[in-house]
């Protein structure tokens, strides 16, 4: 840890303990209530809340070659994570802290050590060392913010995951990732508005924050903002757009319409979203040019639930022209373009392993979900769902894109007892590309067909 990180966490922990300490040492004056507890405790540590989970992760991964005509082990590890959260409650109602740190160990690891699971053997996302055989055992500060409300206005600065409307979001594993930098909003009622700006990031698989930088890894991004607002016109509809920008690198914006009615015992969601992000002072040459002209994604998403039943329908068409070789041809809503460098307030996820998100690809995601409470299996859950993709193009490259999944799922959330709250879940993919491609050849964020296993344990330790 480096010394500059060393003094800005030490300086927010005494920042937010003095004011905690000042109303500890007034409580002693007033003296105890009524059986020995203080009648004003502090709000700060009165209405804090502690909690404490443990994480499991076990994976196995083949990936097609085409040069053995096999399928070959991709990853195959056993992960835990312990994680501990501290949100304070608000001195005087105004300021407050939350903290939060998790450490990551492998029991095993026998494929790439570069899995979201634990820590990648390297520095950040621009210094990557493929020759590394083992993951990093080690902890990590994901969030170290000092908070504030008075009224309608709120704010958070230091470690954090942005929470109101913008186009900045980070990566999660079982954690999330972390901003360096500030936020603040606006609730007015049914408007909400929401302003951040920050000047690092880490991704949950790095234990320390890093700069940003341009698709080179060499030019330094020194900031990015954004800046967005939610309305809800009822209780069903709600509409959202926001726009944000990384320094002389790009920009993002997006547009949502969401709806949401309860219908008795069933439930409607209906949403229409529109991303975009383009370069802003990137000239064709320097390595950092990602798009041609404007790129755009649109996702539409309807869900129905009826009963035990759950049923998905989805689509998205994506635009992401590429007509020079530094172009990515792909749209990943991001202000920072490098895998890990940051990430957008992107929900479509189909957990299906493609991203689904080649220039002119369509793709329709499908899924069916069923509880079996009512049929005395308490807490277990299964689906089935399926994508398909197609049309997808690459420069230099005549053929089109065409991609099917399929998947399959079955969890168990403990109802009652010493595990309740402990969720355990098991997910397979089958994946297929049909390009006849090696990986990230052509098209750019495509890969060859895979077999994905996945059993994770979440377990509370915290009730």
């Amino acid at each position: 840890m480096d010394r500059k990180r060393r003094f800005f966490l030490a300086f927010m922990f005494v920042f937010c303990l003095i004011p905690a300490l000042t109303v500890w040492a007034d409580d002693e004056k007033s003296g105890p209530g009524p059986g020995g507890r203080r009648a004003d405790a502090s709000p700060f540590w009165r209405d804090a809340a502690f909690k404490a989970s443990w994480h499991y992760f076990q994976r196995y991964r083949d990936r097609y070659d085409l040069n053995t005509d096999h399928f070959e082990t991709n990853l195959s590890h056993a992960s835990s994570l312990l994680a501990l959260d501290f949100e304070s409650g608000f001195l005087a109602g105004r300021l407050g802290l939350d903290f939060g740190v998790f450490g990551g160990y492998d029991f095993y690891n026998e494929g790439d050590p570069h899995h979201e699971m634990n820590f990648f053997p390297d520095r950040d996302p621009w210094q990557p060392d493929w020759s590394k055989k083992k993951a990093k055992n080690a902890a990590s500060v994901y969030k170290a913010a000092v908070k504030f409300k008075a009224g309608p206005l709120w704010a958070r600065a230091g470690y954090f995951q942005p929470s109101g409307p913008g186009v900045m979001g980070v990566n999660w594993s079982f954690l999330p990732g972390s901003y360096q930098g500030a936020e603040a909003g606006l609730n007015l009622g049914r408007l909400a508005l929401a302003l951040t700006w920050a000047n690092q990031y880490k991704a949950p698989w790095f234990n320390e924050v890093y700069k940003f930088k341009k698709n080179d890894g060499q030019t330094d991004v020194s900031q990015l903002w954004s800046f967005g607002a939610r309305y809800e016109l009822n209780e069903a509809l709600s509409l959202e757009a926001a726009y944000g920008e990384s320094e002389h690198y790009l920009w993002n914006a997006h547009f949502k319409a969401k709806y949401a009615l309860p219908q008795g015992g069933d439930r409607l969601y209906l949403t229409w979203q529109t991303y975009l992000m383009d370069d802003l002072d990137n000239p064709a040459g320097t390595g950092n040019d990602n798009f041609s002209s404007t790129a755009l994604q649109q996702y539409l998403a309807a869900r129905y639930d009826r009963g035990p039943w759950s049923f998905n329908l989805d689509f998205t068409y994506t635009r992401a022209p590429n007509k020079n070789p530094e172009n990515a041809g792909y749209f990943a809503y991001r202000l920072i373009s490098r895998y890990g460098g940051a990430n957008g307030a992107y929900e479509p996820w189909w957990d299906l392993r493609s991203d689904w998100n080649h220039h002119e690809e369509k793709a329709v995601f499908i899924k069916i979900g069923r509880s079996l409470d009512d049929l005395g299996l308490t807490g277990v859950r299964a689906a089935v769902s399926g994508a398909h993709g197609w049309g997808g193009q690459a420069r230099d490259y005549p053929a089109r894109l065409k991609e099917t999944a399929f998947g399959l799922d079955l969890s168990y959330a403990v109802p009652e007892g010493f595990l309740k709250g402990a969720v355990f879940a098991l997910h397979f993919t089958n994946y297929d590309n049909r390009t006849g491609l090696p990986s990230w050849n052509g098209f750019l964020n495509a890969f060859q067909d895979e077999h994905d296993l996945k059993f994770s344990m979440t377990i509370p330790l915290t009730k």
